[in-house]
């Protein structure tokens, strides 16, 4: 009798103890192809051109990690932009389909994808509100696929780009919009990051790529919807390894392709595939290289809103534009950061090499589209991004990557209250 009773209590342990946390990841995907006939996004030059045919379709891609207590989803968009009421729209619908709070909504900043019109094609059925619908129905299918998985991360390098903005003499910007014979420039972030999320047998589910490049090979004169060199990078990755790829867009305010703006007379979409088979052939070989898995890393996510004073304003400091950012933790070594504009390149680069994490992940264009974030001293050069286009106060993008690093250093218990 006494050993039975002992058995039964061991098994009685043994079914109290909690279950083993393993992370569990889920991907999906919609097209979010819009009708043609439409206004495009990114460029004044269009003038009143819509778009007139479709070249490669537009996708929103979906991730949802889960570690048993903590669900983050993160989607990538094929898109210009995606505002505050986008994001919120979104969110709301994942919420209540899935009651996941934490929501990353990533664009690419594709010049050749439409704009957000609330009267295209009809007032009563707008695309935007039906893109909306899709982006949060591939998170809440990405929700119902999750499998035991586990995630690996990789770095690599792609000397793709340049920085648009050539100092002078006296100290003033100009800007350098393409630069087809590749003059060397400075700052730039050649850095690419790749996250593998694949099953516990090494059947990828996702590929993630953190890079900073405008996605601006095709100019004003193109009219056909296209993801520019993100939709070719993309599908090189998935025909190469399987799985989706993602893009998540990094610093690239001031960061352009070296064919910038191209028409499609002097061979735009010839150097669409050129640079996309670049960076994916990259994300391929850095992929091909993780050997380091985790299958139950901790997933901790913190989202704080900042209010920033307007530069139109500065007298008043009125603060009332409000920027979200988002931090995330996976495991001890992957953060990632997220910005809601256009961040110079600076700001990324200083991110990255103040960061005490192994694989940083500077992530701009995320939930929110508040233009440019200029550094301080691009401020006093003037140009584009820097003197015009830009709408919050100076030092803002200092401010909230000072904000991003404490608050990671705090979710990693390296700083304590």
């Amino acid at each position: 009798m006494r050993f039975i009773a002992v058995c039964l209590s061991f098994l009685i342990l043994a079914v109290a103890q909690p279950a083993f946390a393993e992370l569990k990841a889920g991907a999906a995907k919609a097209d979010i192809t819009p009708p043609i006939g439409g206004t495009m996004y990114g460029y004044g030059a269009r003038g009143k051109n819509v778009s007139e045919g479709v070249h490669d379709r537009l996708y929103a891609k979906a991730l949802v990690l889960d570690d048993g207590s903590t669900k983050l989803a993160v989607a990538t968009l094929d898109m210009g932009s995606c505002n505050h009421e986008n994001t919120a729209n979104i969110k709301e619908i994942v919420k209540e389909k899935t009651g996941i709070e934490n929501v990353l909504c990533v664009v690419s900043h594709s010049h050749s994808t439409p704009a957000g019109s609330l009267s295209f094609p009809s007032k009563e059925k707008p695309w935007i509100r039906d893109a909306e619908r899709k982006i949060a129905g591939a998170i809440v299918e990405a929700a119902g696929n999750l499998v035991p998985a586990r995630i690996g991360v990789g770095c690599g390098e792609v000397p793709e780009g340049h920085n648009r903005r050539k100092i002078s003499d006296d100290g003033k910007a100009v800007m350098m919009w393409a630069n087809r014979e590749r003059v060397p420039t400075s700052p730039v972030d050649y850095q690419l990051g790749v996250i593998r999320v694949e099953t516990l047998d090494g059947k990828p589910l996702a590929t993630l790529v953190n890079f900073a490049c405008h996605p601006v090979v095709l100019g004003p004169e193109n009219l056909l919807i296209s993801a520019d060199y993100p939709g070719v990078f993309t599908r090189v990755v998935e025909e190469s390894i399987g799985g989706q790829c993602m893009f998540l867009q990094g610093a690239c305010g001031d960061i352009n392709p070296y064919w910038d703006k191209t028409p499609p007379a002097e061979g735009a979409y010839e150097q669409v595939e050129k640079m996309g088979k670049a960076v994916g052939d990259e994300v391929v070989s850095v992929s091909g290289q993780i050997a380091d898995f985790e299958a139950d890393p901790k997933i901790s996510f913190h989202t704080e809103v900042i209010p920033l004073a307007s530069r139109r304003d500065v007298e008043r400091e009125k603060r009332n534009i409000n920027a979200e950012i988002n931090t995330v933790l996976i495991g001890k070594d992957l953060a990632l950061a997220t910005f809601p504009g256009e961040f110079f390149v600076e700001h990324g680069i200083s991110l990255k090499n103040r960061s005490k994490f192994k694989n940083t992940m500077f992530i701009g264009y995320c939930n929110d589209s508040l233009a440019y974030f200029p550094t301080i001293k691009a401020c006093t050069e003037g140009g584009y991004g820097a003197a015009s286009a830009t709408r919050v106060e100076v030092g803002a993008g200092e401010k909230l990557v000072n904000r991003a690093l404490i608050n990671l250093y705090y979710q990693a218990k390296m700083i304590r209250p």
